[in-house]
């Protein structure tokens, strides 16, 4: 017999997307994104990490992935620039960035993107390089981030969009 007591609560529903408390995609989806796409991407996001938390990070997709390495991009970039993404601990996308920025079809960043990994003068793109190269002082490359920093912030438009368009074409990849 169900009771008033043990019966399932039921989320409020509104239009307007609030923040992530464990939908699932389809739920996500079911949002009207025009206005809430950053939110949405960032609910994803959530989703995503908290599956790699669960998980591991090789349960996810390649897609899964992707919206990682990308949103990790434009947090660390808009909050320090290049400079942050590569000392903080998203340099461990920096060997996937470029890719997932193309995938998505954030093709402009991604050639920003490319050219601050070029700063860094690396032989291989992966993290021990990328720490090697922001252990050593160097006011060029300081100042070829800082190009890239403000080449980047004018990109800004639309880019959540997109990646909602990503997660939304591969949603049968995506899995939180």
């Amino acid at each position: 017999m169900t009771t008033k007591a043990n019966r399932p609560k039921k989320r409020l529903r509104t239009d307007s997307f609030i923040c992530y408390s464990g939908e699932q995609p389809e739920e996500l989806f079911s949002y009207p994104p025009r206005g809430q796409y950053d939110v949405l991407v960032q609910a994803f996001r959530e989703g995503i990490q908290r599956k790699a938390a669960q998980k591991g990070e090789r349960a996810l997709t390649t897609q899964e992935h992707a919206v990682l390495a990308v949103t990790a991009l434009f947090e660390e970039v808009n909050n320090g620039g290049y400079d942050q993404f590569f000392r903080n601990r998203s340099r461990k996308f920096g060997p996937i960035i470029v890719d997932s920025l193309m995938e998505i079809g954030l093709l402009t960043q991604a050639k920003i993107t490319r050219e601050a990994i070029n700063a860094l003068h690396l032989h291989a793109i992966n993290v021990r390089a990328i720490n090697a190269a922001m252990a050593k002082s160097s006011d060029a490359r300081d100042d070829r981030l800082e190009e890239c920093d403000r080449s980047f912030y004018k990109t800004q438009r639309g880019a959540a969009r997109k990646i909602y368009l990503f997660l939304k074409a591969n949603r049968a990849h995506i899995k939180v």
